[in-house]
């Protein structure tokens, strides 16, 4: 059985799918193919449930878009599955020379989506986690509970000097307002020192490392600093090797918990129930305005209101465990 996953997206929506894709492998017998985008793609290719991977360039779409028809009509899938919802994705399913396609019900749609003639899962909570959204449909196949697993290979092998026992403070997130403070993670970072003698370790995208160098100099010489140095491999290799990860709403929070990692998580705006961490610990304050789901706040006061007391409360505990 041939089956595509549309599934481009950030690096989150890509690893709480890989779930699916291990249960319809393994349960059904089905070859993967998985239409991504470059980001997500060192965590797709070389995936023991994927197969074939199909590579999407954003940036040279004029170009890419001719490609990927051509691929996803070279093969005969026996389904085709739409998991990112939007109109990209759903173009390419239909291009696809595929016996089924199947999507999402029409009230989680987006994009106006609905209106392709695909097949649909039945509805659901749209507000449960997004791994389970994705889950469905293997239900919709007939695979019912499935063992939730994401089976990341890792080699234990980085270029970093990095010391034996670390904490990593990822600082970075796509969406401005799910950031948590420099001063916080300055903060964090003296205090985990100071009462573990664990050293912190910073991650983040290039856009991140102002904001890292501002932590490192006050947060004192104890810090590591790989914000903007690692790939998306070598960043899968220092989070398996941390003791606990403290990430805000982001991608490498998810690929924490892919990793068995221990995840300490920064929530402000977005709603944790369905794209919190799957497995760990979320902080989030009571605010009259939270959740809101924005993508910018000029006053984040959901974020403000986390303290490193609260973070370390929380690494008091899982050290003590």
């Amino acid at each position: 059985m041939e089956i595509l996953f549309v599934k481009l997206g950030a690096m989150g929506d890509v690893i709480n799918t890989l779930p699916l894709a291990i249960a319809l492998k393994e349960r059904l017998g089905a070859r993967i193919h998985w239409l991504v985008e470059p980001l997500s793609l060192p965590l797709v290719a070389g995936h023991p449930a994927v197969a074939e991977t199909i590579l999407f360039e954003r940036k040279r779409w004029a170009a890419s878009i001719p490609e990927v028809i051509k691929a996803v009509r070279a093969v005969r899938f026996d389904i085709v599955l739409d998991l990112q919802r939007t109109i990209k994705s759903g173009s390419f399913a239909f291009a696809a020379n595929g016996k089924r396609r199947i999507g999402f019900d029409k009230a989680r749609c987006k994009e106006l989506t609905w209106l392709f003639p695909f097949e649909r899962i039945s509805p659901q909570d749209p507000k449960r986690h997004m791994l389970l959204q994705y889950l469905e449909f293997a239900g919709h196949l007939g695979v019912n509970d499935p063992e939730i697993r994401w089976d990341i290979p890792v080699s234990g092998v980085h270029r970093f000097q990095l010391p034996e026992q670390y904490l990593v403070l990822n600082i970075g997130a796509t969406k401005p307002a799910n950031k948590w403070t420099t001063q916080g993670f300055a903060d964090l970072a003296r205090q985990a020192e100071k009462r573990f003698g664990v050293r912190s370790v910073l991650t983040g995208g290039p856009e991140d490392r102002a904001m890292a160098e501002e932590i490192v100099r006050l947060g004192g010489s104890g810090v590591i600093n790989l914000a903007g140095a690692t790939t998306v491999t070598e960043l899968k290799e220092v989070l398996a090797r941390a003791k606990a990860v403290v990430s805000c709403d982001t991608g490498p929070m998810h690929l924490a918990v892919a990793l068995g990692r221990e995840v300490i998580a920064l929530f402000g705006p977005a709603d944790p129930r369905r794209t919190g961490p799957f497995k760990g610990v979320v902080i989030q304050k009571e605010t009259p305005c939270a959740p809101c789901n924005r993508r910018s706040c000029d006053n984040p006061v959901c974020m403000l209101a986390i303290t490193p007391a609260d973070v370390m409360e929380r690494i008091e505990a899982l050290w003590s465990a």
